[in-house]
């Protein structure tokens, strides 16, 4: 249970825009949902292996308190265990109960189904024909982020297209104009991306970066979509980024 809830912390609080998850829970599988206040990253994840002790539907709010939490517990001899309590004559759970090898312990209260209902906003991706897909190289990342933090302070959003093969990102002024720049960010692409399509710089470069510790793929559709998959190891996060207008 520890490495599960500090898998999904890292992959949710770990952007610094969600702050809230839903969790729907069966004997077969485990599914997360969430999204940022700003409506700019949809998450949709699903566990590799169901997890007993989350059957049920319930909400983790304060995700960056949370995240606090689990760092007093990263370290090796710490547990994580599930309380639950009947409610209308079903079992679901109720505290995250953190303990260490000192005696220390520190709860964190989960929502009920009728809270994350009321404060938990979630948006179902009905799917995308996508156009390009590849796996995102580091080096190519870390060229990105720099150039990023030169150009976030001009625009916050940067436009994608194929060129001769390759898929290029566009940064700065639109159309151009006197602050611009454009990367290189995948080669020996197949598919073709139009170029009138722009996404949140910030919030892609930070979805990359967590990617980059387990299998990372990109995708993105003219319809006006882009998907980053990220498999942890522990399951399987896809942030879906609709496109945006300058």
């Amino acid at each position: 249970m520890k490495d599960i809830v500090l898998d999904i912390v890292r992959h949710t609080s770990g952007l610094g825009i969600i702050d809230s998850l839903k969790v729907t829970g069966t004997d077969t599988e485990t599914q997360l949902a969430a999204i940022d206040p700003d409506k700019t990253v949809i998450l949709n994840a699903k566990l590799h292996k169901p997890e007993a002790d989350f059957v049920g539907e319930f909400g983790m709010g304060n995700l960056g308190f949370l995240n606090g939490v689990c760092n007093l517990y990263a370290k090796d001899g710490t547990t994580v265990e599930v309380t639950k309590s009947q409610r209308n004559g079903v079992e679901l759970p109720e505290t995250l109960v953190f303990k260490d090898a000192d005696g220390n312990s520190d709860k964190y209260r989960l929502m009920s189904k009728e809270v994350v209902d009321t404060q938990i906003q979630t948006v179902k991706f009905k799917g995308a024909s996508w156009d390009v897909t590849f796996e995102p190289k580091k080096a190519r990342v870390q060229d990105l982020a720099q150039a990023a933090g030169i150009y976030s302070s001009i625009e916050p959003t940067f436009t994608v297209r194929t060129e001769n093969g390759n898929l290029v990102f566009e940064l700065g002024s639109a159309n151009g104009g006197s602050h611009f720049g454009k990367r290189t960010f995948a080669e020996n692409i197949t598919g073709t991306i139009k170029g009138d399509l722009c996404f949140p710089l910030t919030q892609f470069l930070n979805i990359l970066k967590l990617g980059m510790g387990g299998i990372c793929a990109v995708n993105f559709s003219n319809q006006g979509a882009c998907m980053i998959s990220v498999d942890s190891g522990q399951g399987l996060y896809n942030y879906i980024l609709p496109a945006m207008t300058r």
